[in-house]
């Protein structure tokens, strides 16, 4: 049973990741922080990035790390008893 879940969780993240988009956009992302860094009310465009759009990076970051430990744990059976 879990060699099934994990082919299916593997073959379910190769299917996602096929289908992204890694093509570049133009432009990116630094026009838009200088056109928009005024909406977050903060002075300084350095500061506006750290405070707004990086906290949202970083919080998805924490959340991937920990879904995947929380993962590995149960693939690996949790608690021995």
């Amino acid at each position: 049973m879990r060699k099934i879940t994990a082919i299916l969780i593997v073959l379910s993240l190769a299917f996602t990741f096929l289908q992204l988009d890694y093509s570049k956009v133009e432009g990116g992302s630094y026009e838009y922080y200088i056109s928009h860094w005024q909406e977050v009310n903060i002075p300084n465009l350095v500061t506006a990035i750290l405070a707004d759009w990086r906290a949202y990076d970083t919080l998805g970051e924490a959340t991937l790390l920990f879904t995947a430990v929380i993962g590995f744990y149960l693939l690996l059976g949790g608690k021995k008893k």
